[in-house]
């Protein structure tokens, strides 16, 4: 899941992202910065579409608060569960890994939710 975390780390940094994480490393999400050092997005790294149901489903997300994203390999748009994150708040980022090389299914598009 590094590899993947890296990725997305230098995918939004090289659309002039501010990206950050938690400084005390117990856990892998990574912020992009906004306006007042505040955080304008979060990443969740997940490894199916059931294990981010699960964890990151905290009672409600209510509007205001930045978006979320689960962070999934390709393969979980075919989980029956997908739907359930978009009732939830949770927009899915889906990636490919082929080799060393990893992409983000429609990153820019996802990206359009988050707020400077």
């Amino acid at each position: 899941m590094n590899d993947i975390r890296a990725a997305l780390r230098r995918e939004l940094e090289s659309r002039g992202h501010r990206v950050e994480s938690d400084t005390l490393g117990s856990r892998g999400e990574l912020y992009v910065m906004g306006v007042g050092d505040l955080a304008a997005a979060l990443f969740e790294f997940q490894p199916s579409v059931r294990e981010a149901i699960d964890t990151m489903y905290q009672g409600s997300w209510v509007e205001g608060l930045p978006p979320r994203f689960a962070v999934l390999p390709a393969e979980a748009a075919d989980d029956s569960s997908f739907e359930l994150l978009e009732q939830m708040r949770i927009i899915p980022l889906l990636y490919d890994v082929a080799g060393e090389s990893v992409s983000f299914r429609e990153l820019d598009t996802a990206l359009e939710h988050m707020r400077r």
